[in-house]
């Protein structure tokens, strides 16, 4: 179990991810668009790196050393997307590692954490894997995208 810093990754969640949306929010609602998707992937790779301590891990595979790092909104899905070349070795990548899924409300102004050991989601890959392959019979697919939802992880099904 990896020691939490806290109040550095929420100092790096107000002044990276929150200020930044609110400074934005009037220019997007004025011309139309809402907050979704502003803040980019690596925002929350990089607050969960700091929460759990650890670094970005080089080139394919897991988001950290050791971690996988998924964000969605409250009451979305958490989307997992393995590409044709390299989708069976993420898998495998995905299976060795443990999983921080972060959701946010709409605003940002809430966010919920989940740190789930890669024990609790190797029945999830497992269960992915023949599908996974299954996809790529067809030389026309070029992902292959399933995701864990938030009642999941609300619900705890996980088991943590």
């Amino acid at each position: 179990m990896p020691t939490f810093q806290v109040q550095e990754a929420y100092s790096f969640y107000r002044t990276y991810i929150l200020e930044y949306s609110r400074n934005k929010a009037e220019i997007y609602e004025q011309y139309g668009f809402s907050l979704q998707g502003s803040v980019g992937s690596k925002d929350w790779e990089v607050f969960a790196a700091i929460l759990v301590n650890d670094r970005a891990r080089r080139g394919d595979g897991a988001d950290l050393e050791n971690y996988e790092v998924k964000s969605a909104t409250i009451g979305g899905s958490f989307e997992y997307q393995y590409h044709r070349n390299r989708g069976l070795n993420k898998l495998t990548d995905d299976r060795d590692v443990d999983h921080i899924f972060i959701a946010r409300s709409e605003t940002y102004m809430n966010v919920e954490v989940w740190l789930v050991e890669r024990t609790k989601m190797i029945p999830t890959f497992d269960r992915w894997l023949p599908e996974l392959l299954q996809n790529y019979e067809t030389s026309e697919r070029q992902r292959f995208r399933r995701s864990v939802t938030y009642g999941l992880l609300e619900a705890k099904v996980f088991g943590f």
